[in-house]
């Protein structure tokens, strides 16, 4: 099975402007990972509320988040990233990734 993954506004493409090339690369292999394997990791997803999953990759001594939905069983949609830096994931990129699904599912289906 191939997942479809998708990224919503312009948040993902923002983020991933903000890495180095091979950081990049990482996600990005990582991802297509995620888009082709039925079963991943644990150590990849965190569910973290509302719906709202944190995919996690790790390079270097870096810590990257990225946040997402499940579409269905076949996509998956992309919001906000960001590099971590602490040990608790910040609250305002929990709240932007909960808007930004809330904002997505209205524009697609009209409701929250």
């Amino acid at each position: 099975m191939e997942r479809k993954i998708l990224a919503y506004g312009k948040h993902y493409e923002t983020f991933m402007k903000t890495l180095s090339d091979k950081e990049r690369n990482k996600i990005r292999k990582a991802l297509l990972l995620f888009s082709r394997e039925d079963k991943i990791p644990h150590h990849y997803i965190k569910y973290i509320r509302d719906s709202v999953f944190e995919f996690r990759v790790n390079f270097s001594n870096n810590e990257f988040r990225i946040f997402f939905i499940y579409d269905g069983k076949d996509i998956i949609v992309l919001f906000n990233g960001f590099k971590k830096k602490t040990k608790i994931t910040p609250q305002n990129e929990i709240e932007k990734a909960i808007r930004l699904k809330n904002e997505y599912k209205k524009e697609k289906y009209g409701t929250i």
